[in-house]
């Protein structure tokens, strides 16, 4: 079954999450993509939200591994594919070096708030993200996107660009799942507000807790509809470095 409005969807499950029983007994290997907000710049400690995420799906019983070359963070697992200050096309070449090498099962994507901030040509950003997306797709093995909307901005006129990229992500979405890919449309937006943002842009440590939440939450929806893959091959070597 494919979820034909992966928007509404998202934000209910966003909203009641005790609907969805978590899985148990998978091994979800997480590469974490995108820019600052994935790296955890705003958090106290780095994480993010890919701490309070690892500890949910390891409470159902899975076996989590988060992947990617970046470090950021003081917990278990803090390697990511978060680069500070990146635009989608920089995202994408990233995750296209990184996907042979990491080989995630789940990419979880939060990606465009630099070209908003940047004000980088922003009506292209959604063409631009579907190619980021159909290159994680393409590459092998099978891989879960679980896709975020972007927060909020204290900046008005950025704040206005990101409204109008979220409003577009799921028709993106609604592109791969009509074609029978596995993406997930998540919504950070709704549990973020501007007075969450620590500097106007980065969430806050209960703001990216709640982002983990719906992150999770996405990964139920993933689950019940046959998207948790199993992972291919052994695990990449930890300090493993890209030529």
């Amino acid at each position: 079954m494919l979820f034909r409005n992966p928007r509404v969807l998202a934000v209910a499950v966003a909203l009641f999450p005790s609907s969805y029983a978590g899985f148990t007994g998978k091994t979800t290997r997480i590469m974490p993509l995108g820019a600052s907000i994935t790296f955890g710049v705003g958090s106290t400690d780095g994480n993010g939200y890919r701490a309070d995420l690892y500890n949910l799906l390891a409470a159902d019983g899975n076996v989590v591994n988060m992947v990617g070359l970046q470090k950021g963070g003081n917990f278990v697992d803090p390697d990511n594919e978060g680069y500070p200050g990146f635009i989608i096309t920089q995202v994408t070449d990233k995750a296209n070096a990184a996907m042979p090498v990491q080989r995630p099962n789940v990419v979880t994507l939060l990606v465009g708030t630099n070209d908003m901030l940047q004000n980088v040509d922003p009506a292209g950003a959604p063409a631009r993200l579907t190619t980021l997306i159909q290159d994680v797709l393409d590459a092998p093995p099978l891989t879960l996107v679980v896709l975020s909307t972007l927060p909020p901005n204290a900046d008005a006129a950025t704040n206005a660009r990101i409204t109008t990229y979220n409003a577009a992500l799921p028709a993106v979405v609604k592109h791969f799942t009509d074609a029978g890919r596995s993406v997930v449309l998540v919504d950070s937006h709704a549990v973020v507000a501007v007075g969450d943002l620590v500097d106007g842009t980065h969430p806050n440590d209960a703001a990216y807790a709640r982002m983990a939440q719906v992150f999770y939450n996405g990964f139920q929806v993933a689950f019940a509809n046959g998207w948790i893959f199993d992972v291919d091959g052994a695990p990449p070597r930890r300090g493993l470095e890209l030529d």
